[in-house]
């Protein structure tokens, strides 16, 4: 009698952690889309670089030379040119790639004593907006020589529309 009490509470207990397993597969499955639309309810830009140019210059031409791309929270990057200032989508997949790169980033206070000796050229500010607008400055200066910086902005560059 207590053997069969004990295999039916086992196999209770078996086929709860099943369900619930499977349970957290089906969510796992579902969560990069899930994410994304919840993420996508926000306002604002998510992630924001400026480029300055760094090199001597009258201050006319230095505000021209200012650059400025973003990806906004609703999925849409911006990378403008003299011609156009329009905004595309973003597929799925590199919005989420640039999201977590900002979380972790900022998180992890990721590039905090990170710099290259250089002394012309662009510097970039790197600016994450979490999802209360709060602002978190992921990496400010030269960042020729780092593939995760340079990454993150040939993803947001290849949106421009010439």
């Amino acid at each position: 009698m207590k053997m069969r009490i004990a295999t039916k509470l086992l196999s209770i207990i078996m086929t709860a952690v099943l369900a619930f397993g499977m349970a957290g597969c089906a969510k796992t499955g579902k969560a990069g889309k899930a994410d994304i639309k919840e993420l996508q309810k926000h306002k604002g830009d998510m992630l924001v670089i400026v480029s300055h140019p760094q090199m001597a210059m009258p201050e006319e031409e230095y505000k021209n030379g200012i650059l400025r791309m973003s990806v906004t929270y609703d999925g849409c990057a911006n990378n403008p040119n003299p011609i156009n200032n329009s905004y595309v989508k973003m597929p799925d997949d590199e919005y989420i790639k640039i999201y977590n790169f900002c979380v972790e980033a900022a998180e992890k206070n990721k590039f905090a004593g990170y710099k290259e000796d250089v002394c012309d050229g662009e510097t970039y500010t790197f600016t994450y907006y979490d999802t209360e607008g709060n602002a978190h400055v992921i990496y400010d200066g030269y960042c020729y020589n780092n593939k995760d910086l340079q990454d993150i902005m040939n993803l947001i560059s290849k949106y421009s529309l010439d």
